[in-house]
């Protein structure tokens, strides 16, 4: 057992070391050393490398140090003599990690430690494509793998090939260029990146591109995008010419949809309705500001689309809008004729009527959605701008909005001059079976933000697209009137030359073999007859089923409804033990792969919970 767990960690010690091979290619081929010394140190390091795969008990003396709180860690890593403590005992290991060598307990988000023993914690050797390698058993001796079916948290999207390109393209950019700064430079990586989501996601409306870290301060971005331009174009920035009162301010809002999610940092909750995430306990400083409308959304429920209305429409008859017999007919664009379109016109126009007479100091200042389907796709709309979650409300119960109800927003936006901006952070990429949501719901947007799949998961980077006039709000003579936002690693070099290789590798029928060649789309991945039948059984609310995500709610009471609930936790827990690693969103079940995965490999998911949804169920 001992040796066993030596040889573990001996290969974690090496495991990226065949990263500095990628590194030497660089120098050699700029020629920065002579070859016979390249080739030398080639060669040392494969026979390191070659002790940790003969299994010897002799652990490579050059490993690099990091500093920070893994100091410790690694410290203990290098005694050979010490990690011979180490005991099958899981329990054991950690107390004396701790007490020996200060090694601590991590704390992770959006998780009650108190539900999560420490023996349930599933501990990772490593991952290859889509599938982790995880130890198991009491004493973590052996290992086996489980499928990463919620795609960790939306963001993972290379297979074995694809995720090997990407670690050479990332090795060779950091050996290049390591970091730099953004402001008054542009480098190689920066300026393709650019290139191709100007003709991507952004062709036909966006021309400018702005860099940061994640999907959250990419909203932040926007937020004062929007602001800036509303600004502009009602002339409210007269007010704050040089010489006037500075100490002057103006209340602006946001006009958003209820159960939208935008992320975590402060301005992105407060243009989200009350939820789990913004309540007392979480953000006690939560206002809300904006102006939170009830969407009417779409669900499969008993083998057919119908669309579900909130309580403000309910004097309207079923045969006013019907059923549809397939999902395009929902996005449909001839529906924008229709009576239901009138319908909702007059509910917006009236909630903003009605908001600006009671609040005749604070503007509605952009629309902020997400397109069509999320995760938990959330639609917000600013009193001073409008942010769309794209058709979906991923996080907050995979809701899949109506696209007609999103187009009649962002269509009366653009009437009162309210910038808007579509939120694609998680459904930008391929998630809706489109490179962009946007061709889904048929209409453009001011802004748009992006992140997660846009580098295939691999490392944090994230943009946000804008239009010529959004960013000739800010081109003006005095600095402060500039955008100061900025982030240390802007646009840094390794997350731009990673986004753009996975830009081209998702969209090429070449190297992703489920694109239709003449739609540029993804085929249906989801096997129809089975997804029909998920929708009729009788334990089932609603399904959503859309590109790369399925989703499906529980039929509960309502004290085991919403994000809190624990009612899948069984459910989940069953198909763990069969290889496929969950996360539900309370008494909502999904999941979701890459848009390389194969259909074969959609319907093998689909299956299996198929199969544990009957025993759930029964149980």
């Amino acid at each position: 057992m001992q040796i066993q767990r030596k040889m573990v960690n001996q290969a974690k010690m090496v495991r990226y070391r065949h990263l500095v091979f990628h590194i030497l290619e660089f120098l050699q081929m700029h020629q920065l050393y002579p070859d016979e010394q390249i080739l030398k140190f080639k060669i040392e390091l494969l026979n390191k490398t070659n002790k940790s795969l003969h299994h010897t008990e002799d652990a490579p003396q050059d490993i690099i140090i990091y500093g920070g709180r893994s100091a410790p860690l690694v410290t203990f890593l290098l005694n050979p003599n010490v990690v011979q403590e180490l005991r099958g005992d899981k329990q054991f290991n950690l107390q004396m990690l701790k007490e020996s060598y200060q090694v601590t307990r991590l704390n992770v988000g959006i998780t009650q430690h108190k539900l999560v023993p420490e023996e349930t914690v599933m501990v990772i050797d490593s991952r290859c494509g889509e599938k982790f390698s995880v130890y198991k058993g009491s004493g973590n001796d052996s290992i086996t793998q489980q499928f990463d079916a919620c795609a960790s948290w939306w963001t993972q999207g290379p297979d074995p090939a694809f995720q090997a390109e990407l670690a050479r393209e990332m090795a060779y950019t950091a050996a290049r260029f390591g970091h730099v700064m953004f402001p008054e430079n542009v480098y190689e990586p920066a300026l393709k990146c650019d290139e191709l989501l100007i003709d991507g996601v952004g062709k036909g409306w966006a021309s400018r591109v702005y860099f940061s870290d994640n999907g959250s301060t990419a909203i932040e971005i926007a937020l004062k995008m929007a602001f800036r331009k509303f600004c502009v174009d009602h002339e409210t920035l007269l007010e704050f010419s040089e010489g006037r009162d500075e100490k002057k301010h103006i209340v602006v809002k946001v006009l958003a949809l209820r159960g939208s999610y935008h992320g975590d940092t402060l301005g992105a909750m407060e243009a989200q309705a009350p939820s789990p995430y913004t309540g007392f306990l979480q953000q006690p400083w939560y206002t809300g500001k904006g102006l939170f409308l009830d969407p009417p959304t779409d669900i499969l429920f008993n083998g057919a689309w119908n669309l579900s209305l909130p309580e403000f429409f309910a004097e309207i008859s079923p045969e006013e809008y019907g059923t549809f017999s397939t999902r395009d007919e929902i996005f449909d664009k001839s529906r924008d004729t229709s009576t239901l379109a009138t319908t909702y016109l007059a509910y917006v126009s009236k909630q903003l009527q009605e908001y600006s007479g009671n609040t005749q100091s604070a503007h509605v200042g952009a629309l902020i959605i997400e397109p069509d389907m999320t995760m938990i796709i959330q639609t917000t709309i600013l009193l001073r701008w409008l942010i769309v979650s794209a058709v979906i409300h991923g996080a907050g119960g995979m809701h899949m909005v109506d696209p007609l109800f999103q187009r009649v927003l962002v269509n009366e936006c653009r009437n009162r001059k309210i910038p808007v901006i579509f939120d694609e952070v998680f459904t930008g990429f391929w998630h809706l079976g489109v490179e962009t949501p946007a061709e889904l719901l048929g209409c453009k947007p001011d802004i748009a933000c992006y992140a997660k799949l846009m580098t295939g998961g691999m490392i944090p980077l994230a943009v946000t697209l804008a239009t010529d006039a959004l960013f000739d709000s800010f081109s003006r003579d005095p600095k402060l009137q500039a955008l100061l936002h900025g982030h240390s690693y802007s646009a840094h070099a390794m997350g731009c030359a990673t986004a753009a290789k996975a830009i081209e590798w998702f969209k090429d029928p070449d190297t992703n073999h489920n694109i239709i060649p003449q739609g540029g789309i993804l085929r249906e991945l989801w096997d129809e007859e089975l997804v029909q039948q998920i929708s009729c059984h009788s334990a089932v609310q609603r399904v959503v089923v859309i590109g790369t995500i399925f989703a499906l709610e529980l039929k509960v009471d309502a004290f085991n409804s919403r994000y809190a609930s624990l009612y899948a936790k069984s459910l989940l827990q069953m198909l763990r033990e069969d290889g496929f690693f969950m996360r539900p969103l309370g008494n909502v079940v999904y999941l979701m792969c890459g848009p390389c995965t194969s259909p074969e490999i959609y319907r093998e998911l689909l299956s299996k919970l198929y199969i544990r949804f009957g025993e759930f169920n029964r149980a």
